[in-house]
């Protein structure tokens, strides 16, 4: 079949936000109030981060626990595309942490997946 390039989308004024099925925080809550993001979905496992690449949808935060292994290759495909995966202090998220006090070996910090070239952590 014919290939096609996937892209993110520049961000328009009605975003659209992805949030995980099971695992919603009242932190999500607060953030799609904080930034006027007044639409948003339920979708389960790595899609969130395909559907990010893909032009789909504009942000997914995500302030409940997750692992390395949950988001590294969903966040590969959104990287690739254009879209950015960062801590809440606006730091990328790395991969391969080990040897952390604070947590065990291999959790992701919070953080927020942008779709858009254009990333606002300040609240709206």
């Amino acid at each position: 079949g014919a290939r096609s390039t996937i892209t993110v989308r520049e961000q328009p004024d009605d975003r659209l936000a992805l949030a995980s099925l099971r695992h919603n925080s009242p932190e999500t809550g607060s953030f799609l109030a904080d930034h006027a993001i007044f639409k948003c979905t339920n979708i389960g496992s790595s899609l969130k981060f395909c559907l990010l690449a893909e032009g789909k949808a504009d942000v997914y935060p995500r302030f409940t626990r997750t692992m390395e292994w949950d988001t590294a290759a969903g966040d590969a495909v959104l990287r690739a595309a254009g879209g950015s995966t960062v801590t809440l202090d606006g730091t990328p998220l790395t991969y391969g942490k080990t040897g952390t006090a604070a947590d065990f070996d291999f959790a992701n910090p919070n953080f927020i997946s942008w779709g858009g070239r254009k990333r606002v952590l300040e609240p709206a």
